[in-house]
C-alpha cells in the first residue's frame, strides 16, 4: 500500500469525496474571491471579503455562509444582497489529481445512476482523444467536457465526484501490543 497523501489546502475529505473546505481558510487556501452587491434601490452595496482581515480578527474557521449571513443589512424588507464566488478556485487541474494514484473520479448517470470509476490519467487521456480538454481543465469543469451519453438509458445528465482515499486509521493499542508479540516470537524463534 502507498503512503497517504493529504487533500491540496483548501479542500477537505467528506465521506470518500474531495469537497472545497467551506471555511473562509479554505477559501483563501483555494484563492477564491467571494463578492457581494446589493441591488434595492437605498442600498446599492458592494462589498469585498478582506481575508487578511477577516483571518487577523480570528474567523478563519468560520463557514463563508455563516460570514456572509453577518455582512447583510438589517433593513426593514430584508437584505438582498447576493453574493458570487469566483469561478477560479472553484476546482482542481486533473494534472493536479493524478499525482496521487489513489484518486478516482466517478461519473454517474443522471437517469439511471449507472457509474463508471476512472483515474485522472485515464480522464486526460479522453478529453485529449475527443479534443475537449486537457491536464489543466479543472475536475469541477469534466460534466461540461461529456459529449457521449449513457450506454445504459443514452441520457446525457452526468455529476462527476472526485473520490480521495481516506487516511489511514492509527492502530489501537491492542493492535500495536498483538504487533510487537508476534515480532518478539519470531526473533525468540531464531535464538532458539
Amino acid at each position: 500500500m502507498s503512503e497517504y497523501i493529504p487533500p491540496p489546502k483548501g479542500w477537505r475529505v467528506f465521506n470518500g469525496r474531495l469537497v472545497p473546505d467551506p471555511t473562509l481558510w479554505g477559501y483563501l487556501h483555494r484563492k477564491q474571491v467571494v463578492r457581494g452587491a446589493c441591488y434595492t434601490r437605498d442600498c446599492r452595496r458592494n462589498y469585498h471579503l478582506d481575508f487578511e482581515l477577516l483571518l487577523r480578527r480570528g474567523y478563519a474557521a468560520v463557514a463563508m455562509t455563516e460570514i456572509q449571513r453577518l455582512l447583510l443589512c438589517h433593513m426593514p424588507g430584508g437584505c438582498s444582497m447576493t453574493f458570487q464566488a469566483d469561478k477560479a478556485g472553484s476546482g482542481l487541474p486533473l494534472s493536479r489529481l493524478a499525482a496521487n494514484r489513489e484518486v478516482r473520479i466517478l461519473f454517474r448517470c443522471g437517469g439511471c445512476k449507472w457509474e463508471k470509476l476512472v483515474t485522472p490519467r485515464q480522464a486526460i487521456a479522453q478529453l485529449t482523444a475527443a479534443k475537449t480538454g486537457a491536464a489543466a481543465t479543472l475536475h469541477t469543469d469534466l460534466i461540461t467536457k461529456i459529449t457521449k451519453p449513457c450506454p445504459k438509458c443514452a441520457a446525457t445528465t452526468w455529476t462527476c465526484d472526485v473520490r480521495w482515499p481516506t487516511a489511514p486509521k492509527d492502530k489501537t493499542y491492542a493492535q500495536r501490543h498483538l504487533e510487537d508479540r508476534a515480532a518478539e516470537r519470531v526473533v525468540k524463534g531464531r535464538d532458539g
